[in-house]
């Protein structure tokens, strides 16, 4: 079953890298630009809880998409301490386009499944990940 899995992961990341390695775009900075674009106005703190990413690593996305002209930074008007992250206009334009890519790469994916089997599979990929990822198997 594991062997299996990973073969299957390892065919879903060469497709997602087939279509996004072309535009500098990997699976952190796609979760982070389509969060900032659903929800204006957010803290880069309160983006890293979400997308479950430690401050450390946040530190150089935030720096790559600011780079790159997608994201600014600026200090909270109600807590100086906290950063909110925004789209910039070319950034908005960037993320509406790779968010599209992203939604006809899993329409892709749904097609060879069809309804059911999708539905079935996710339901079996989110059970897969509650499980403890340090399993006690001694006798």
């Amino acid at each position: 079953m594991g062997y299996n899995l990973r073969r299957a992961h390892g065919v879903q990341k060469r497709r997602f890298e087939t279509t996004f390695g072309p535009l500098g775009i990997r699976p952190v900075t796609l979760s982070v630009l389509g969060t900032i674009y659903e929800n204006p106005g957010i803290t880069q703190a309160a983006l890293g809880k979400r997308l479950s990413i430690k401050r450390a690593n946040m530190v150089p996305v935030m720096a790559e998409l600011e780079e790159r002209g997608f994201i600014t930074r600026r200090p909270s008007k109600s807590d100086r301490r906290a950063h909110v992250v925004t789209l910039t206009a070319p950034g908005t334009k960037f993320t509406v386009k790779v968010l599209d890519l992203h939604r006809r790469l899993e329409e892709d994916l749904s097609r060879t499944l069809g309804p059911r089997e999708r539905d079935q599979l996710l339901k079996l990929l989110k059970k897969i990940r509650r499980l403890d990822p340090e399993p006690d198997l001694s006798d």
